[in-house]
This record gives C-alpha cells, sequence and structure tokens, in this order.
C-alpha cells in the first residue's frame, strides 16, 4: 500500500468528478489516474471511501444483460436494366412484376433510401455528441489544470514571500549585531588605550622619583668620602645605568613593535583599520588561498618568465610575493608568509619589480590573464563514447538533467579543469557529492553509472560552459579510461529504488582527512530504475558517529572491486568533510535557485576590467585591484548570500583582522582562526571555513590547505 497523504479538497472533487463521468472506473482505476494527474499516492481504500460518501457506488450483482432487439430487414428488390426481379422465399423461379408491381419496387427504394439517409445522420449525431462531450472534457480538464497550476503558484509566492521576510529580518537583526559589535569594540579600545595611558603616565612619575632618589643619595654619599661611601656609590651609578639601559631597551621595543605593525593601505584597499601587530592574519591568507583557486599567480609568472627567458619554477615565490606585496609593510613580510612564498628583502623584490616593469607589453598580458581567471565555468558536458552527455555542475556536487544548474555551484575554470584532469584522465575516481535524484535515480546519474565504467562507452570529451550556458572549452579524453563514481547516498533516497543486500558490523575507524573517528560498516545495495528496466549493484560504507545513532549517510563506489571502508570514507570525505551541513547549504542554494531564477546575478567581474584597463595604468595598481577582485569574489561565492551585498569595510572589520595558528605538517597546512567565545559572527565564519575546506586548496607546494576554528 502506498503513502496515504491528507486528502485535500481539490482531490476529493477530482475523484468525484471522474467517477460521475465513467461510472465503471474501479477504486485501483482511480488511484492510477489521481497518481498520473496529481502525482498523488492515494490507497484504494481511501478511494472507496471517497465514493461510498458520495453515493456513487456501483450496484452489487452481475449488471442485467438486455436482449437483442429484432430487426426485420425488407426485402429489397435487385433491379437489371428496366426490368424488376423478385426473389421470392420459397420459389425457385423468377417473375416479371406488373406495372403495379413497378410502383411497388420503385416505392420500396424510396423508403430503403430513406433509411440509410436517416441511419447516416443518427451515426452523424452520435459522432457530433462523442466530438462534443471529448471537447467538454478537455475543456474542464484544462480549467482543473489552471485552478491546479494558479494555486500551486500562490502557494510558491507566498513561500517566497515569507523567505524574503526572514532574509530581511534576518539582514536587520545582523546589522544591529555588527553596529553593537563595533560599538564594544570601539568601547573596549578606547578602555584599553586609557589604560595603557595612566600605566605609562605612572610608570614615567616612578622612573622620575626614583632617578631624583638616586641623585640625592649620589649628592649625599659625595659628601662622605670615605672607602664604604665609594662602594655605595659605583653601586648607585651601576643602578643608574641599568634603569637608563632598561628605559632605552623599552624605546627600542616600542619603535620595533610600531614598524612591525600589519597595516592594509588606506589609499589602495581597507581604511577601515589595521590588522592586530605581531600577529598572523586571517584576510591574508583567505586572499592566498582564493589565488590557489584561480589559479592567477601562476599564469601571471609563467608570462614574466617567458619574456624573462627564466625557468617559472624559480621564480614563482617571487612572483606571489610581489603580487600581494601592497598588502605588507615594504620593510617586513610576516613570518608565516614564507609557508606561501620566501620571505624576500625590500631590495630584492624592488629589483624584481623594476625587471618585470621595464617588460614591454606585460601589463596587458597581464590584466588578460586576471580577466581570464575570473571568467566562472556553470559546469562541464561530459560527452560519453555512445553520444550520451551528462551534466556536471562547477563544483561537481552532482549530475542535472539539464543545464539549468544553479549559479551558486560555478567555480573558476582553473579549478574545474584541475578537478576534470584529476578525475578523467589522471585515473582517480570522481568524487560527487550526492546522488542525482530525490525518490528515483535521475536518468543522467543512473546513465553515468552503467556506462562510465564501459570500455565501449566511457567519456570521450568533456566540454566546459559559462554562466549564459556558451561554451568555454574543450577537453579531449583521447586515452578513454573508465571512470569510476564514489557518490553519498542519504537515508531518505530512492527508497522504492533500491534494496539492500547486506549490511556489515560497524567498526570505529579514524578518519585522517577529517581528524575524527567514525563507525563505519560494509553495504551491499542494488539500485533499481524501472523506466530503463536496469538495476546496478554498488558496495561501499555506512556512516555512524555514534554506535548507537542511526545511518547519517551511505558511501558507495561504482568500482567492482572499492576501496576499503576507511580509504572510501577518505576519498569522500577528504572533498566533503562537512556532509550534512553541506547537503543543508545545497538543499537551501538549490531552492534559491528556483524562486530567483529570472532574477540571477553574476559576479560583478566587468566593473573591476574597466579599472584594469585604464590607459596607463601602473603594475602595482593592478595587483591592488586583483586583490579587490579577489575579497569580492570571496563575499559572493564562499560567504553567506547576504555579504554580497556589503561592502569590503564592513567585512574587513568582521573578518580579516582575526588571529591565526598555524600547524605545519609533511602533507599539509592547517590554519586555525582564533576567535574569542563571545565572538558575534562565529556561525558565519564557520560558514566560510566549510566552503573553503571544500575546494580541497593546495599551496605552491602542493600542500594540502585546511582552516579550523580555534578559540582564545
Amino acid at each position: 500500500m502506498g503513502v496515504v497523504h491528507k486528502l485535500k479538497p481539490e482531490v476529493i472533487k477530482f475523484i468525484v468528478e471522474n467517477k460521475q463521468n465513467d461510472p465503471s472506473l474501479s477504486c485501483r482505476a482511480l488511484t492510477q489516474l489521481v497518481f498520473d494527474k496529481l502525482q498523488i499516492k492515494l490507497s484504494k481504500s481511501s478511494a472507496n471511501a471517497i465514493i461510498k460518501e458520495n453515493n456513487l457506488s456501483m450496484p452489487i450483482g452481475r449488471r442485467q444483460k438486455h436482449k437483442k432487439k429484432k430487426f426485420n430487414m425488407p426485402i429489397l428488390p435487385v433491379i437489371e436494366g428496366t426490368k424488376a426481379i423478385t426473389l421470392v422465399a420459397g420459389e425457385g423461379k423468377v417473375k416479371a412484376e406488373s406495372a403495379s408491381e413497378e410502383k411497388r419496387i420503385k416505392e420500396a427504394e424510396e423508403w430503403a433510401m430513406k433509411l440509410q439517409i436517416d441511419e447516416r445522420a443518427k451515426a452523424e449525431e452520435r459522432l457530433r455528441l462523442q466530438k462534443q462531450k471529448s471537447e467538454n472534457e478537455d475543456i474542464k480538464k484544462k480549467a482543473e489544470e489552471a485552478e491546479l497550476r494558479f494555486l500551486m503558484e500562490e502557494a510558491a509566492k507566498l513561500n517566497a514571500q515569507k523567505e524574503a521576510e526572514k532574509l530581511a529580518e534576518a539582514k536587520a537583526a545582523e546589522e544591529v549585531q555588527r553596529k553593537a559589535e563595533q560599538e564594544r569594540l570601539a568601547k573596549l579600545a578606547a578602555e584599553e588605550a586609557e589604560k595603557l595611558a595612566k600605566a605609562k603616565a605612572a610608570e614615567e612619575v616612578q622612573r622620575k622619583a626614583e632617578q631624583e632618589r638616586l641623585a640625592n643619595v649620589s649628592e649625599d654619599d659625595a659628601r662622605e668620602p670615605d672607602e664604604e661611601n665609594a662602594a655605595q656609590e659605583a653601586a648607585l651609578r651601576a643602578e643608574k645605568e641599568r634603569w637608563a639601559r632598561l628605559a632605552e631597551e623599552e624605546l627600542k621595543a616600542r619603535q620595533k613593535q610600531e614598524k612591525e605593525e600589519v597595516v592594509l593601505k588606506k589609499e589602495d584597499f581597507a581604511p577601515s583599520g589595521q590588522f592586530s601587530q605581531n600577529k598572523l592574519c586571517s584576510g591574508l591568507i583567505f586572499f592566498k588561498a582564493l589565488d590557489c583557486l584561480m589559479g592567477c599567480s601562476k599564469e601571471i609568472n609563467a608570462a614574466i618568465c617567458k619574456e624573462l627567458g627564466q625557468p617559472p619554477d624559480d621564480f614563482l615565490n617571487l612572483t606571489e610575493t610581489l603580487i600581494f606585496r601592497s598588502l605588507f609593510d615594504n620593510d617586513n613580510i610576516p613570518e608565516f608568509w614564507g609557508l606561501i612564498a620566501k620571505p624576500y628583502p625590500r631590495e630584492k623584490l624592488d629589483n624584481y619589480s623594476a625587471q618585470v616593469r621595464q617588460i614591454k607589453n606585460i601589463q596587458p598580458d597581464i590584466v588578460k590573464i586576471i580577466s581570464a581567471a575570473f571568467t566562472e565555468a556553470r559546469g562541464a558536458k561530459v560527452h560519453l563514447a555512445d553520444g550520451d552527455i551528462i551534466n556536471l555542475d562547477g563544483q561537481l556536487h552532482s549530475t542535472w538533467p539539464t543545464k539549468n544548474i544553479p549559479y551558486d555551484f560555478s567555480s573558476s575554470i582553473y579549478e574545474l579543469k584541475n578537478n576534470l584532469n584529476k578525475y578523467f584522465t589522471l585515473g582517480q575516481p570522481l568524487v560527487l557529492f550526492s546522488a542525482g535524484g530525490y525518490d528515483i535515480p535521475s536518468k543522467d546519474f543512473f546513465g553515468l553509472l552503467l556506462n562510465g565504467s564501459s570500455a565501449g562507452k566511457c567519456p570521450a570529451n568533456v566540454t566546459l560552459f559559462g554562466n549564459n550556458l556558451e561554451e568555454l572549452q574543450s577537453m579531449p579524453l583521447n586515452d578513454r579510461k573508465k571512470l569510476s563514481l564514489i557518490f553519498g547516498l542519504w537515508p531518505w533516497q530512492f527508497t522504492s529504488s533500491r534494496k539492500v543486500k547486506k549490511i556489515g558490523d560497524f567498526e570505529l575507524k579514524h578518519i585522517e582527512a577529517i581528524n575524527q573517528d567514525l563507525y563505519l560498516a560494509e553495504v551491499e545495495i542494488d539500485l533499481l530504475r524501472a523506466a530503463l528496466n536496469q538495476s546496478i549493484t554498488l558496495k561501499g560504507c555506512a556512516v555512524k558517529t555514534a554506535q548507537a545513532e542511526k545511518i547519517r549517510m551511505v558511501i558507495l563506489s561504482s568500482d567492482p572491486q572499492p576501496l576499503d571502508l576507511a580509504q572510501l570514507a577518505e576519498a569522500y570525505l577528504g572533498c566533503w568533510p562537512n556532509f550534512e551541513e553541506a547537503f543543508h547549504d545545497f538543499s537551501r542554494k538549490i531552492e534559491l535557485f528556483a524562486y530567483n531564477n529570472n532574477t540571477q546575478k553574476f559576479f560583478p567581474k566587468d566593473s573591476f576590467e574597466a579599472k584594469l584597463m585604464e590607459p596607463g595604468v601602473e603594475l602595482e595598481k593592478i595587483f591592488v585591484t586583483y586583490i579587490k577582485m579577489l575579497e569580492t569574489y570571496l563575499r559572493w561565492h564562499f560567504f553567506p548570500a547576504e555579504y554580497r551585498e556589503k561592502d569590503n569595510l564592513a567585512t574587513s572589520d568582521l573578518f580579516y583582522g582575526l588571529p591565526l595558528k598555524l600547524e605545519v605538517g609533511q602533507s599539509g597546512v592547517v590554519v586555525k582562526v582564533e576567535v574569542a567565545k563571545e565572538y558575534q559572527f562565529l556561525k558565519d565564519l564557520e560558514y566560510l571555513i566549510c566552503r573553503l575546506n571544500e575546494r580541497q586548496i593546495r599551496l605552491t607546494n602542493s600542500r594540502r590547505l585546511c582552516f579550523e576554528n580555534a578559540f582564545k
């Protein structure tokens, strides 16, 4: 028995009208009709209850059969020429009729002709009535469909309005919180400055008093020129020198501290404030992480080294430092930059910058590289060898039946090409966040499962397309390697299209990709697609975070010989470490795209390109504009959606001045962002960290870059 829905009035009305129009419809036929027209599963008992309530039940017993009425056909004459011949039953001869007989025959012919005309008219009338009835039914059906569609549209509008109101309320509340946080920080800064000033004043008073005391003691001792007084005088002089030395060291330390303070230049980027001194700051490494996804530094370095005739690998770190130089004091580069690029002295950077500026037409080339780096790829079309096409979004969340992919799932061309090359050329398994489809597997996803690993139907080439579905680049796959697929399956997915064949015992495993212990169990599942009359058996692992809880998700592989359970979990969670939070974000973006499809806004690249292409623009200004583009791209694609409307000043105050701690390992660098427990924007910071970790960012030295929260 299917799921019994709460019956709406329009469903009951639909059942009653169809039963009235066709009393012969059974309960089974009515349930199938409701499912075909309204996409609602209805039980036969529910349909029978509605029929009984409206007195539409069929009579009990067999239907009465009506006897066929007898109809005596008239004896029609057969005319040959001008003679009428009548066949008389029981007689074997032909009689010639008289003139009166000819008249009778003529009347019979007229009567037969009239009978045929009447029958034809009745048949035409029946056809007309049937056609009219069919047209009336079509009109009624269209009216019902229009009414249902109107109700659904009204519901969608209402939901959209409620969502907009919620967003507006959330934005207003957030603005109030931001202002309160700014006021609190300003108050704390003022109090700290006041305390520091008082402490310095008290220290100065104490120091002067001590100096006066020492001077007085020295004068008294001078009046007693014995050996004891001479010893005391030497001790006092030593004490005085020590105080002077301490004061000088304090002055030097203060000057050094002021010199090493890292700030964003007011005229270039963020006039809202400065980063905390002697601490690693989050804004710098956020921008560098985006640069790794864009591949811009690599492309710029390759263009420069081509003109200089130098190997790119030897100059990449120097080029990266030159690009981000505007974020540092000219005489100092923070120590953590050595994890990303080597710390170079000012003289060497100045010489390298002068060499680059002397290259003819290098500025236009760099502008083209930056513009191309910010061209977004909305997705990729995978062309199978048999002609089928599978659509993937730019961040490889899932397959899509059409190219109508949410804009929020786009990525840079550089990032998408690197991922596709890893999966389709280097032979690593393609890791998708989720299987396509909810109630049943989508046709595209099921086709990829069946054909991706087939020698005759494996991927032949891949085409990248942009936000307006225009083709950007094509990647041929000449070797045509078989493609294995790893994906996540949620407990509520494909409930009627899957059959669990095996679930093993759960064992605790440590997953290095997320530094967490999980309970894993071997599973084997049959996926069915009734429309295609096909099925496939998949193996993988079920995931729990605690032994007593229900299964959170299942990670499956299309490879006949899948990886070890821990290795399979590592492969998936290395790409999607926060799988439950990521699913909520995935669903929310799909819902927002469905509501706002006609008002889609794209990253405002054109406004920056106008600044890049100004006549005579200097190299330093180009790099400053590039950093501004990185900051805007970060707000558009990695922060919650409401930050797209904010400016860089507000974001800089809240997120770019946070101190960091680094944990450096052989395979990766973990960046721990330090915040206080009362930090009001922790939820948004966690969202940013989740989105960054999903992109598998790698530094120049191939180390994996990961982010975490850490409380002070």
